[in-house]
């Protein structure tokens, strides 16, 4: 079965891992994100990690995700904020709210099975010249990452040049790739570090 996010919503946040990568991604993100406090959606953004690491140059933001358990607590760690958080399947129909200036997301397209079909929506709900900053995986040729993950049907990470190519074909321009480091993980008793990307591009 798919993995059971609702059921570790309530402990995600207590790895100093994640954390530490949502940092690390941040600081990638900082630089590329449009001035002014843009209003922003997070797709796939679990308890609000990256968005949190960022709230100082973000204006509204908006946190989606499909499961009602970590929607519960990104709007509890949130709230100060004022920010929204909201239940949402992202592998159908129109990202709603927007438009918007800044589309993020961390680790959550992968898990989407048409993506191509999903950043064509997100271009949509872009005002021109908005940003996508997305931060995911590289092409994990064995399928490691999720080996522990029974029936799982997502993307065992991308081709930066495939991936460059759905953006182009959505309608983005500029589209640029940068590392952001690696994932450890433990794969049959051994560590295995999956290198992240961050794509960015403007509708």
């Amino acid at each position: 079965m798919a993995h059971d996010f609702d059921h570790d919503a309530p402990t995600w946040d207590d790895k100093p891992e994640r954390l530490e990568r949502s940092h690390r991604v941040a600081a990638a993100m900082r630089p590329l994100i449009p001035a002014g406090h843009p209003r922003t959606v997070e797709l796939g953004a679990g308890t609000g990690m990256l968005s949190r690491c960022l709230a100082e140059h973000l204006g509204h933001v908006v946190l989606l995700d499909a499961s009602p358990g970590m929607v519960e607590v990104a709007r509890r760690e949130t709230r100060a904020h004022g920010w929204e958080a909201r239940v949402a399947d992202l592998t159908d129909g129109e990202i709603d709210g927007g438009p918007y200036d800044l589309v993020l997301s961390q680790l959550a397209m992968h898990h989407i099975p048409d993506v191509s079909a999903l950043l064509t929506r997100v271009h949509r709900c872009l005002v021109p010249g908005g940003r996508l900053l997305v931060a995911d995986l590289d092409h994990d040729a064995e399928g490691h990452y999720h080996a522990h993950v029974d029936g799982f049907d997502g993307h065992h990470g991308f081709h930066r040049g495939e991936f460059a190519i759905w953006l182009e074909a959505a309608g983005f321009t500029a589209v640029e790739f940068h590392d952001v480091g690696n994932i450890g993980k433990e794969v049959e008793g051994h560590r295995q570090d999956f290198p992240l990307f961050l794509a960015a591009a403007t509708a």
